[in-house]
């Protein structure tokens, strides 16, 4: 490297400022431009006085310092720093929706948005039996979370590699549960359709319909996800992983709340959640089904019922709710349904590239974005103490336009009074009673020896939050050794807490009376 100023240089993070050639070579790096973490020269006193530039006339990179001197960056340097983006990028995707990103270039993501989607489809919800029985076998070993980290990462490679190939989008993790929504899209109109072959894979046969054709993708790829993961062998102790599944289909709304800015990091913190009366439909239909088995919504039957066929070996609490069995084979099947899929996704057309890193850093806990500049995104896998506090909420209907907000504002609220105890928001979701709130105390960096008080006394502050929004909450507290680590698969993954005292502190909520805290 050679330059003109003699000024010190400092040592610049992976991912900092560097974007794609062809966007990075059309438009200077500003300082201070979009989150000054993401630019700025570590260790620097006044980061918003330094970062990358290139030259749009040469194309050739610099690097300015604090007092104003700059440097050339030779072509081995750019070259590392693009690399370690691109590696950064690719396990950051990992972490964020399909829908949320196709979202962010359709203007849905703009500031000020807290609706980013609304449209209709299927949804589903997976819950495995099995994971409690795992995380307490392996919480007492030296090297438990290894271990579990590697069952879950080979249960749920080949799980989420199914309902991507089916164009399914998995939405949220629930601990070892998933939501995944398949779109209900046209795809007659797209670019890659085979005018021969409708959507659904069955030559000779008439579309369906996107409604319809997302459905029958839906069941087909649970069909085929119990033919290959049921009773999934762990290799501990003889414990299997079985599936219980349930469909429901509708508009869906999706929306971005939160953006207070958690202590450790200057970057806002989002969540995304899903919501709409197909939530209402799976929280009946999953409790349904057993292991092994897929159970449909009235609704969701209704737009297959011709090309499925139903399990009538026992019948069901809710008469007008069906259990799969097969698909009508001399009709559909599923390989073709899922190779028609595939062929037809587009999705890839609407990724996040490096340009975009900062916005996907909105989604990501900021302990976790490190490991993943750093390319050792496994070190996060750990079991240790924590404090749990899972809030019930109810009392409005998210996905209108005024629930929306008010959803927005309750979680804001949420955040600054778990941050203002070094607390970390792990999760929020919809289901049929309402909002769902997880919180964790004790995750790195902050950990303290008085989590469990920092977690109650946080509580006291959250029940006057609901009061004020008049809202009913719930909340349970407990203390105890859990997995704290990523739950997913290369292409699908999020940063969760699995383990007993999380459920009792799920079960304690559920009990717990209005306005009330329940504590182990």
């Amino acid at each position: 490297m050679g330059g003109s100023s003699s000024a010190p240089v400092r040592a610049i993070k992976p991912s900092d400022g560097v974007d794609d050639e062809e966007a990075a070579c059309r438009r200077q790096l500003e300082p201070g431009r979009g989150d000054p973490d993401s630019i700025a020269i570590s260790g620097c006193s006044e980061p918003s006085k330094v970062g990358l530039r290139c030259d749009p006339t040469t194309g050739s990179w610099e690097l300015e310092d604090e007092e104003g001197g700059r440097k050339n960056l030779s072509d081995e340097v750019v070259n590392w720093f693009k690399s370690r983006n691109s590696e950064t990028l690719k396990g950051s995707l990992a972490f964020v929706p399909w829908i949320v990103q196709q979202s962010y270039f359709e203007g849905g993501l703009d500031e000020g948005k807290i609706i980013m989607h609304r449209g209709s489809g299927a949804v589903v919800f997976s819950d495995a039996s099995g994971f409690t029985a795992l995380t307490e076998r392996l919480a007492v070993k030296s090297n438990g979370a290894e271990l579990l980290s590697q069952c879950l990462t080979a249960f749920f490679t080949p799980l989420i590699n199914l309902i991507n190939a089916y164009r399914g989008d998995v939405i949220k993790f629930s601990g070892d549960a998933l939501t995944i929504y398949f779109p209900a899209v046209d795809d007659t109109a797209a670019s890659r359709t085979r005018v021969q072959v409708p959507p659904h894979g069955s030559f000779g046969l008439p579309d369906l319909g996107p409604m319809a054709t997302a459905v029958l993708r839906a069941a087909a790829c649970c069909i085929e996800i119990h033919k290959r993961l049921h009773m999934f062998d762990t290799g501990v102790d003889g414990v299997r992983l079985c599936l219980h599944i349930g469909v429901g289909c509708g508009e869906v709304t999706m929306l971005q709340v939160g953006g207070a800015i958690p202590p450790e990091t200057h970057v806002p913190r989002f969540e995304y959640i899903i919501a709409g009366n197909p939530i209402e439909q799976i929280s009946i239909a999953e409790p349904l089904a057993k292991n092994g088995e897929t159970c449909l919504s009235p609704q969701a039957w209704e737009h297959v019922s011709d090309c499925v066929i139903e399990d009538t070996g026992r019948s069901l609490e809710r008469p007008d709710f069906h259990l799969l069995l097969k698909m009508d084979e001399q009709k559909y099947t599923f390989p073709t349904i899922k190779y028609s899929a595939m062929e037809r996704d587009c999705r890839a057309e609407k990724q996040f590239k490096l340009s975009e890193l900062n916005v996907i850093r909105r989604y990501i806990p900021s302990a976790v974005f490190k490991q993943i500049e750093g390319g050792t995104l496994t070190y996060v896998n750990e079991m240790r103490n924590i404090s749990t506090i899972f809030i019930s909420g109810s009392g409005i209907d998210v996905s209108s336009d005024e629930g929306a907000l008010v959803a927005h504002e309750l979680m804001s609220s949420i955040q600054r009074v778990c941050y203002s105890h070094e607390g970390t928001l792990n999760k929020f979701v919809i289901d049929d009673k309402g909002m769902l709130f997880l919180l964790v105390f004790g995750l790195p960096p902050l950990v303290h020896t008085d989590d469990p008080t920092r977690a109650v006394l946080s509580c006291f502050e959250m029940v006057k939050t609901f009061e004020r929004f008049k809202l009913i909450g719930r909340f349970g507290v407990t203390t105890g050794r859990s997995y704290c680590g990523v739950c997913g698969s290369a292409q699908r993954m999020e940063y969760t807490v699995l383990g007993d005292p999380v459920n009792l502190s799920a079960r304690l909520m559920a009990n717990a009376p209005q306005g009330g805290i329940l504590i182990d």
